[in-house]
């Protein structure tokens, strides 16, 4: 297992990887050993169990909204339950593999991965309206103004922890927009009104 000294990215290769898929950084990774952990198989199912609990968290609860628009209260409550033990599953892989750091390494981390998904996101706007998908279109747009937006985010975190500032977050319902301290009249990028963004406890 191998860790970018930049970005703390893991790569679960055998052969250490000349660049870093996340930050772009070449000749960054290290050995990077898990504590108590032997053998490729081990962190490899590690890995693959942390992306299907992920997966399963959010599952159930988009499984959760629905059924609380069809009137299933009770139904609603155990997809968030279960979502929430699949969190705690998703957790415990996560910390296994030792992709836990500091706040600051985490941030500067959130930040490339950031940055990586903004960089993807053109190509993905582009086949869906090459293949006349604008809806899909519209929504992975979306998704790519936001990720630029993200990552200038958690370069403003780092400024507010560094100078012990506290901020209030709101997120757009529609889009996914994140405004930091203020709650806009109108989201930027989609328009939607100031009624359909959440603040962030």
């Amino acid at each position: 297992m191998w860790r970018c000294s930049n970005c703390h990215h893991v790569e679960f290769t055998a052969d250490r990887p000349l660049r870093c898929p996340v930050c772009g950084a070449e000749g960054k990774f290290g050995p990077h050993e898990v504590a108590g952990i032997k053998g490729t198989k081990t962190l490899n199912n590690l890995k693959a169990g942390f992306a299907a609990e992920s997966q399963a968290h959010f599952r159930n609860l988009v499984y959760a909204i629905k059924a609380e628009q069809e009137s299933y209260p009770e139904v609603a409550r155990l997809f968030r339950a279960i979502a929430e033990a699949e969190a705690v599953h998703a957790y415990n892989h996560f910390r296994l593999l030792g992709a836990i750091s500091g706040t600051q390494d985490n941030l500067q981390s959130a930040f490339e991965r950031e940055n990586l998904a903004a960089s993807t996101y053109p190509q993905f706007v582009r086949e869906a309206n090459e293949e006349q998908n604008t809806a899909v279109a519209t929504v992975l747009g979306y998704s790519r103004d936001v990720e630029r937006g993200h990552a200038e985010l958690y370069k403003k975190a780092l400024a507010h922890m560094m100078a012990g500032e506290n901020t209030d977050y709101y997120v757009c319902e529609v889009c996914g927009y994140t405004s930091d301290g203020s709650l806009p009249d109108v989201c930027p990028i989609c328009g939607a009104p100031r009624d359909k963004f959440r603040k962030v406890e």
